[in-house]
């Protein structure tokens, strides 16, 4: 594969009838990809439940999906800190599909998502020595600050506007029928393993 290429997938969220695809990019995750998308080691059966959990929650999973298979994930999920609603980020991309903006196409996603849903910030949390996520998260204006290290990126003063209304919904729209699309390939399909 030319990992110097473009994504040829789509960047889109991840419903219900995605979780087998979410849950097998999350056990393709090397142990070094794994230790920093959730800060530590984990195993294939935490990566089992947590993406079942994570598609069950109330916020939100966009893919960079690429022939009916999830290469890439970005999670979304609110909470509040005194009354101030504000959103999660977390990344994972596979190692062979980095490098070609993929991760770039999935933080754009996420802040408008976050936007959407009256996020007054949305904050990234990563490794010191993840360099890749530190960068990514520079790249969409993200004020770093190092606390008990970790790296903790905010990205301030979020808000919906009529354009990012429109974008999610017709991204909504366009995901909500490539999933259809890739749920009936999966089941149309001669079985074979993902590379």
């Amino acid at each position: 594969m030319d990992t110097s290429s473009g994504p040829s997938g789509t960047i889109r969220k991840l419903f219900a009838a995605d979780l087998p695809a979410f849950r097998a990019h999350l056990l393709r995750l090397d142990p070094a990809s794994r230790h920093s998308r959730f800060i530590g080691a984990v195993t294939d059966a935490y990566l089992a439940g947590y993406a079942d959990r994570c598609l069950a929650s109330r916020g939100l999973v966009f893919g960079f999906v690429e022939d009916g298979v999830v290469r890439g994930a970005a999670e979304l999920q609110p909470f509040e800190i005194s009354g101030e609603r504000r959103a999660e980020a977390a990344f994972s991309v596979e190692r062979g599909w980095r490098r070609r903006g993929i991760g770039s196409a999935l933080f754009a996603r996420l802040i408008v998502s976050a936007r959407n849903r009256g996020a007054a910030a949305l904050v990234v949390n990563c490794m010191s020595e993840n360099g890749a996520m530190r960068a990514l998260a520079r790249r969409f204006s993200a004020e770093i600050v190092f606390e008990r290290g970790d790296l903790i990126g905010t990205i301030k003063g979020l808000g919906p506007t009529p354009f990012s209304l429109a974008e999610e919904m017709i991204d909504d729209a366009h995901g909500l029928a490539m999933s259809a699309l890739d749920y009936q390939r999966r089941f149309m399909a001669p079985s074979r393993a993902p590379n």
